[in-house]
């Protein structure tokens, strides 16, 4: 049987609310190590408004000379591109190739946060499989927006 978003997810990830701060945000992803957050509601809804990522904080709080108290909410990506747990890889993969993300948020049947996938989860299960064009993985995610397309 083919797997599916749910078995190779990172399950219940670091998240933060929209009021957040920048200073926070980094904080957190810095003990998680991880490059981005989700942005959720509220912990207990975790109805996911957006993602904060570490190039978000260098460019849209560092680059602009604003304070690390500015809240997520100002500086997170709205555009949201997700995946269900049912998802099969062939479409997460699809997903995070069109839309040029590195990581994508996993949702539930009721659109709640249940995880992320990241671009190495991806390519360490294709090459676990021996899926010899694994390296594709990480070259179409990672293609700049416009070439070759």
């Amino acid at each position: 049987m083919a797997k599916s978003a749910r078995d190779i997810m990172s399950s219940d990830p670091a998240c933060v609310t929209p009021v957040a701060t920048a200073q926070e945000a980094a904080g957190l992803m810095e003990t998680h190590d991880v490059g981005s957050l989700p942005v959720v509601e509220s912990e207990s809804s975790k109805r996911l408004l957006g993602i904060v990522t570490d190039r978000d904080l260098a460019l849209r709080v560092l680059g602009r000379g604003e304070s690390g108290n500015t809240p997520v909410s100002e500086v997170m990506s709205k555009d949201l591109h997700c995946a269900r747990q049912e998802d099969d890889l062939d479409k997460v993969e699809r997903l995070m190739a069109e839309h040029q993300v590195r990581r994508i948020p996993v949702l539930d049947e009721q659109d709640r946060l249940v995880g992320m996938i990241a671009q190495a989860d991806l390519a360490r299960e294709r090459r676990a499989v021996g899926d010899k064009d694994f390296a594709k993985v990480v070259e179409q995610i990672s293609e700049p927006a416009g070439v070759g397309r």
